[in-house]
């Protein structure tokens, strides 16, 4: 047994950003289980009824490394966009409710300042677990095949688009989590 719990930076980050838009003054908590083995849940957000009763909701987070993009040295038919994320294929567990794929970025690499964790930027989208299956058994090559990656590029989070694992550039700017926490309140009774 580990005598020190930890918990994942993505976790931690969006466990803060869940409490901000589902706060605790509505009835809602957030919750991480204590147990590294908990299979499909990285995080649990639970609604206090009026009856006494709850309602849960959970979730499996997901994070990639954002790349930073070189200048392109001539013109390409796609726009080249500043930050990309790379995931790997996954069997979409039957536990969790939702997923969010997360992604951090630096907007400002090049800055020699002292910046605090509030100046970092993430790209967090959120899918439904009919979602995440539909979009897991999708995910083509440009050449047809199944693709064992995914990935978004994205140059702020204004615009989102997926990169790889599509056949062609999808826009999932609507899949962002900021625009989508309205489907966990439904999901938890509100």
């Amino acid at each position: 047994m580990d005598p020190v719990f930890t918990i994942q930076w993505p976790e931690f980050i969006l466990a803060n950003r869940l409490k901000k838009l589902l706060p605790k003054s509505k009835g809602y908590s957030v919750l991480v289980p204590t147990s590294r083995q908990e299979k499909g849940i990285d995080l649990a957000i639970v609604r206090k009824q009026a009856n006494g009763h709850s309602r849960v909701v959970t979730l499996q987070i997901k994070s990639s490394r954002t790349y930073a993009q070189t200048a392109p040295k001539r013109k390409t038919k796609n726009e080249r966009l500043r930050f990309h994320t790379w995931f790997n294929r996954f069997k979409v567990p039957k536990e969790a409710d939702f997923f969010l794929l997360f992604g951090m970025y630096a907007p400002d690499a090049a800055r020699t300042r002292r910046v605090g964790v509030e100046w970092y930027r993430d790209c967090t989208l959120l899918f439904t677990q009919k979602e995440m299956k539909a979009f897991m058994s999708q995910c083509r090559t440009v050449g047809g095949s199944r693709d064992k990656m995914f990935g978004f590029g994205f140059n702020d989070e204004t615009r989102v688009v997926q990169t790889r694992g599509s056949r062609a550039r999808k826009d999932f700017t609507g899949r962002l989590l900021d625009k989508r926490a309205h489907l966990l309140k439904r999901a938890l009774g509100t």
